[in-house]
């Protein structure tokens, strides 16, 4: 093997980024399943642009199927639309093709609040992305709402 000119004293390992809002990108979207239960489930890496030590963040996402009960449906759909509008992903009334909709996520872009975990084990930190609600009909600044409309 040839040598390779590199200085390794200046190699060093990635570290998450303080919380905070940031500019992520998702760089890839694959189904998967979960490993407790099998169930079906989106596993996301999303680059922080700007930020060339911070490792990717690793986003999962539930999606609804068979054998869910009825709540646990509908609150895995809430969320699934919550990160739609994240990234601006269309949203089709009729439902969702999983490979269509993983290929659809992929290079999308947001401006979104990136948080730290606990250290684990091993003293290991990571970012999390944290998906915020859906922003109501009649919404207005400062998580206030407007009055409803009056018939006249």
């Amino acid at each position: 093997m040839p040598f390779i000119p590199m200085d390794l004293n200046e190699t060093q390992e990635s570290r998450p980024v303080p919380s905070g809002k940031y500019d992520v990108v998702i760089a890839t979207c694959e189904e998967t399943k979960t490993k407790a239960e099998g169930r079906p489930q989106f596993k996301m890496s999303l680059a922080i642009e700007g930020q060339p030590t911070a490792p990717n963040c690793t986003h999962y996402a539930s999606i609804p199927s068979e054998g869910d009960d009825p709540d646990k449906a509908k609150f895995k759909a809430l969320l699934l639309k919550r990160l739609m509008a994240l990234f601006g992903v269309p949203i089709d009334p009729k439902g969702i093709d999983t490979e269509k909709l993983a290929m659809a996520f992929v290079g999308k872009r947001a401006s979104a609040e990136l948080s730290m975990t606990e250290p684990d084990d091993s003293g290991n930190v990571y970012n999390r992305l944290m998906v915020p609600r859906l922003k109501a009909e009649g919404e207005v600044s400062k998580g206030k709402f407007a009055p409803p409309k009056r018939a006249a």
